[in-house]
């Protein structure tokens, strides 16, 4: 039987809670008391909090959109040309090691950016030039099958990958 030519792995969204709840917060106490200050004069002072509040919401609006629309998408591709439409696209030949990244404890700046949904991806994809990150959205087990679709695919185009 013939190797697939290509792996395409597609994680589901993160749909968290917290930050949705967290977003909607701070929209409507920075809308609230932006619609407050709309008396004041045009001073300096106040036009930068209004951008502050602005910076805010779209802190908010990004959260929501990576927990509930963004996908993370991964295309290996043993020959031929890599499709744009995927962000993180590699050719097998490019990828040296692949390997599970522990789960961040919650106290950890990292464990907290996971926790709103900014943090990257527990499959590390190392190539000759960078360290990918890959799997937002994967549940452990999830990851860990992610984790071996991804080694198996490179065994099988005589690229032998890592896996810690």
């Amino acid at each position: 039987m013939r190797p697939s030519p290509t792996l395409h792995i597609v994680c589901p969204t993160q749909k968290r809670g917290f930050p949705a709840f967290m977003s909607v917060v701070f929209v409507w106490v920075v809308a609230s008391g932006l619609g407050n200050g709309w008396e004041h004069d045009g001073s300096f002072g106040f036009m930068l909090l209004t951008v502050g509040a602005l910076v805010i919401m779209v802190l908010a609006a990004w959260a929501l959109y990576r927990n509930f629309v963004f996908r993370d998408a991964l295309y290996i591709a043993r020959d031929g040309s890599l499709p744009s439409s995927v962000p993180l696209a590699l050719m097998a030949h490019e990828i040296r090691a692949v390997r599970l990244l522990p789960r961040h404890e919650a106290w950890t700046p990292e464990g907290k950016w996971d926790a709103l949904g900014f943090g990257q991806g527990r499959i590390e994809i190392d190539t000759a030039t960078h360290r990918y990150h890959f799997g937002i959205g994967l549940e452990e087990h999830e990851a860990e099958a992610a984790l071996q679709r991804i080694v198996e695919f490179c065994r099988e185009q005589g690229i032998v990958a890592a896996a810690a």
